[in-house]
């Protein structure tokens, strides 16, 4: 269904969206199972679609428990029966004969998105809407697998999308201002601070996230700083966990392939450090293994202790008999450095308008449980001094540091604040 709504579009003129009263979800996993729970939580019906029962019924009893955690944590009972009772589950194609939006969280495989979309195309209503919740996948190619390109589009959730209070709304090439409005305004009615961000590779969060995870490993590399002494630089600085046991809960091999995909996509400021690299080799991948950066229970995943193997690969890298040994200091280490390519990253993004100037800390903040976004960090260090600092690890480092034009322009022009 269309009808007006009192919306403004990013040009400022009125525009007619579409009503979103049913939701149909593809995938019953983890992430499914989450977005599932959101849309219901919202009060809007909700089908969650897979190809067999079982699949499907193990998303609902993942969406069970979801409500029974809201329930504990304040939720009445009646209100959770409520919400949940607008879940329905199928394995039939002819299930989503009314529905007005479909999100797709089928595994990042281009031929699998592409012969879920092939059928979403067929079976849809004509005015349906195709959201795909991709983190690395090209919109405009996902959208050109449809009929409706016009009506295809990113809505990236994060994990996980129950909780999470960002949707990243990332429309193709070919999508039409009213299915980006229609999004822009269905993420909001699910409480999430939403966000229209232009395509490029890893969309903006985790194309900023990328860069300061990567300098994290750097650093342990290098041996200026141990896991835990960067760890607690970074949580004391502005996130609420450090990246190296952030990459043990999500795993070093997820963690590599998202970094080759961003280096093929960027080049050299990209470059993921060798020691990740060695770790996939040798599975030390995390929390799934029970070593990462750190030890686990294989019970809780609680952490136990420092890994002993990630000592022995700092040695192992830093030996070359053919370069000179360079002695460590942790002068060379400091939370700024973490964050500095992420700060210039930010500066990067602006430049080629990914998203508003007002939304990126915003969706930083929201996305990555900083206490303060790139952004406001750069301010708070004051503009000439982050270039001052970028120019002086650019000439160490090389061009993970290269610092953005803009952020030039704006220190040239004397300005201390970023508008």
């Amino acid at each position: 269904m269309i009808h007006t709504l009192d919306r403004k579009s990013s040009q400022g003129s009125d525009v007619m969206i579409q009503e979103i009263k049913k939701v149909a979800v593809i995938g019953a996993g983890t992430m499914g199972a989450s977005i599932a729970a959101a849309v219901a939580s919202a009060n809007i019906a909700c089908v969650l679609k897979d190809v067999d029962e079982k699949t499907v019924f193990g998303g609902l009893t993942k969406i069970d428990r979801i409500f029974e955690s809201k329930v504990k944590k304040g939720l009445s009972v009646e209100e959770a029966q409520l919400k949940r009772a607008l879940i329905t589950a199928s394995c039939d194609p002819k299930s989503l004969k009314d529905v007005d939006l479909v999100i797709e969280a089928v595994p990042e495989v281009l031929e699998i998105k592409r012969a879920v979309l092939t059928e979403l195309d067929r079976e849809l209503p004509e005015q349906a809407i195709i959201a795909t919740n991709t983190s690395s996948l090209s919109i405009t190619q996902l959208a050109s697998f449809t009929k409706r390109p016009n009506k295809v589009i990113g809505l990236h959730f994060f994990n996980p999308a129950h909780l999470m209070k960002l949707v990243e709304v990332i429309p193709a090439l070919q999508t039409d201002e009213q299915t980006i409005e229609t999004c822009l305004a269905f993420a909001e009615s699910l409480g999430k601070l939403s966000v229209r961000v232009e395509e490029c590779a890893s969309f903006l969060v985790n194309r900023l996230l990328g860069r300061y995870m990567n300098e994290a490993l750097w650093c342990l590399q290098e041996g200026v700083a141990t896991a835990e002494q960067i760890d607690q630089a970074a949580v004391d600085y502005v996130v609420p966990i450090g990246p190296l046991a952030l990459r043990d809960m999500n795993g070093a091999d997820i963690g590599l392939a998202v970094a080759q995909f961003n280096f093929q996509e960027y080049g050299e400021r990209f470059r993921p450090a060798p020691i990740i690299e060695a770790m996939v080799e040798r599975k030390i991948l995390g929390q799934k293994t029970q070593a990462g950066f750190y030890l686990y229970d294989p019970e809780t995943r609680k952490k136990t202790g420092i890994n002993p193997q990630i000592q022995e690969l700092v040695a192992e890298l830093n030996k070359n008999p053919n370069k000179p040994a360079k002695e460590k200091s942790t002068q060379d280490f400091s939370a700024e450095r973490l964050f500095l390519p992420m700060i210039n990253e930010a500066f990067l993004a602006l430049q080629e308008s990914i998203c508003k100037v007002e939304d990126l800390d915003k969706a930083l903040m929201a996305g990555l449980g900083m206490r303060k976004g790139p952004l406001a960090l750069a301010e708070d260090m004051g503009l000439a001094q982050c270039l001052e600092k970028l120019e002086a690890n650019f000439k160490t480092h090389g061009e993970r540091f290269r610092p953005a034009p803009l952020l030039k322009r704006y220190v040239w022009a004397g300005k201390a604040k970023i508008n």
